[in-house]
């Protein structure tokens, strides 16, 4: 336990805590980068390899932006301003200002930069700001976030397909559950999402449905024959809805009862844009509660931590509650570790659909396509 707790403070704080660097393209064709100490509607500053400077915004070479609005408009043009209030942009339509609150996503369409590979830092793009990744998770692997898939886009998996029917309710499914008759739906629903491009709050509920099947849930079951004149106590994990004999020595014959079973889930995401203009930094709590006859209610609770690494690159660190969780490692040592338990690893938007990526958790390796 204490080197879970050590492994997890670890992480936060990287994330929390790192300081982010932000890059100046200048009018004069100078590049600035560092650390942004201060910052006011005129100026920012900064402390850099040379020292602490000032840059004036007027002298910052413009951006070409591309501005989504929460009305289902964009407006595509050079930004001139970028204020605490808002955007104020150069378009086809001449200088327009668009408030915050009103924008739901900013997307750069990036320069290109003279910066060459032998100049160029380690882990370095050259692609400019940008305030979105490629991949907004709807889920933390298997752990629901507070967003939802867009309007009219299809997500399958190796294990399910999902459909954004609008931008606040989406449909999913596992799918490799049909061929064991386990018909299954899973529909979520964002009930708010608020905020703007440096700060928003998205909250979501949602559950999943089955018409039989069992859930992801184990308990360990053993018998003390040192009560009845033996001498060994033994024992193994079992699945929830598994009818086992504890007298039989052989778990792996149990007796299965199939039954109606369901989840009812909640889920709360922050998600923060970075300092160096870099991504976004995003914070989700949630719980569960799974449901299944005959036992006890089956709650779960988490807490995980999303970073943007690079813009198809995401580091995903998780820990989580769970009495009826069971890790590789305590299948594989016959015994129950802690309640408490922790996954980390990474999503990689390899092009414009497919999404792969490797966890610490069962089963180890995630992929899946968005259309």
């Amino acid at each position: 336990m204490k080197t879970l707790f050590t492994i997890f403070f670890i992480v936060i704080g990287t994330l929390l805590f790192s300081q982010d660097t932000k890059e100046f393209y200048l009018q004069s064709g100078d590049r600035v980068s560092g650390t942004v100490t201060g910052e006011t509607d005129s100026t920012y500053t900064l402390n850099t390899a040379f020292g602490s400077v000032t840059i004036k915004k007027v002298n910052i070479k413009p951006d070409e932006v591309l501005i989504y609005l929460y009305s289902g408009d964009k407006v595509n043009g050079l930004l001139i301003l970028e204020s605490t209030e808002g955007f104020k942009i150069k378009s086809q339509f001449g200088e327009i200002f668009i408030e915050r609150n009103k924008i739901d996503r900013v997307e750069f369409i990036n320069r290109h930069t003279e910066t060459s590979e032998k100049t160029r830092r380690p882990g370095e793009d050259g692609s400019g700001r940008w305030y979105y990744g490629n991949e907004k998770l709807n889920d933390i692997y298997f752990d629901p976030t507070g967003y939802t898939l867009e309007e009219n886009v299809l997500y399958l998996s190796g294990l399910s397909w999902g459909y954004g029917l609008t931008d606040r309710f989406q449909i999913m499914s596992k799918w490799g559950g049909y061929f064991w008759g386990d018909l299954n739906f899973r529909p979520k629903y964002m009930i708010f999402k608020k905020g703007n491009v440096k700060s928003e709050q998205a909250f979501s509920v949602g559950g999943h449905f089955h018409l039989r099947g069992f859930p992801d849930k184990y308990e360990w079951k053993e018998i003390d024959e040192t009560n009845t004149g033996g001498d060994e106590i033994y024992g193994d994990w079992t699945r929830v809805g598994d009818k086992c004999d504890l007298a039989e020595e052989i778990f792996t014959d149990c007796e299965e009862e199939e039954k109606i079973w369901y989840e009812l889930f909640a889920a709360y995401t922050i998600s923060n844009l970075k300092k160096s203009g870099k991504g976004r930094i995003n914070h989700t709590v949630g719980a569960t509660v799974t449901t299944y006859p005959g036992y006890d209610t089956m709650p779960r609770a988490y807490y995980a931590v999303s970073a943007d690494a690079r813009k198809s690159l995401k580091l995903i660190f998780e820990v989580f509650w769970d009495p009826y969780w069971t890790s590789l490692l305590e299948f594989g040592e016959q015994k129950h570790v802690s309640d408490i338990d922790f996954d980390f690893g990474f999503i990689y938007a390899y092009n414009e659909s497919f999404r792969m990526g490797i966890h610490f958790q069962r089963p180890l390796v995630a992929f899946y396509y968005k259309f």
